[in-house]
């Protein structure tokens, strides 16, 4: 019995063949496998920075270098023995931020100026800035401040008519029930 020769010994023109085959088979994989980890990428870059609940606090290298300060206005604040209880209030639309700023002796602080800064905990980057106005009654008012249920983080900075600064910050949990008075909204 004779063996074909083709069978044992290729020739070089099927080798050529062969290898390119391979060639083009192990190189679209790298290639292949090189393209999914771009995508990849390309897809985490989209998603970090499109999506607004994966926010980094607004000017938070400036937070971080004026702690000091903000301690010690808040210990300052702790020292005037001033209260506050905010609480959302329901509104027709969306809630209201609502409050009464009382002294050591529980009466109504005369409010000269204040600000009122906050942000809900899933959307860090919208951070809502609302104005107190001058009262003599303590009243800290943000009206249709609560577009969503959550957890929410109200900054306060008070001045007085005596130009005492006070400053204080709360988490509220704003539900269905506090954010909207009428239902089927």
């Amino acid at each position: 019995m004779t063996k074909n020769s083709t069978t044992t010994n290729p020739t070089p023109e099927f080798n050529r063949i062969a290898n390119r085959n391979a060639a083009i088979r192990w190189g679209g994989l790298v290639v292949g496998l090189l393209t999914l980890q771009v995508a990849v990428g390309v897809i985490a870059i989209m998603l970090a920075t499109g999506d607004p609940s994966a926010a980094v606090l607004p000017d938070y290298y400036q937070k971080s270098l004026d702690w000091d300060n903000q301690r010690s206005s808040e210990t300052a604040s702790h020292e005037l023995g001033w209260k506050i209880a905010l609480v959302p209030i329901p509104g027709q639309h969306n809630a209201t931020l609502q409050g009464v700023l009382t002294d050591a002796d529980g009466e109504p602080v005369r409010i000269a100026s204040g600000t009122v800064h906050m942000y809900h905990y899933a959307r860090a980057a919208d951070v809502k800035t609302f104005s107190i106005q001058a009262n003599s009654n303590g009243v800290v008012v943000a009206e249709d401040c609560f577009p969503v249920d959550g957890l929410w983080q109200i900054d306060i900075d008070v001045t007085n008519d005596q130009d005492q600064r006070f400053v204080h910050s709360q988490d509220i949990l704003v539900t269905q029930t506090q954010r909207r008075l009428t239902k089927g909204s």
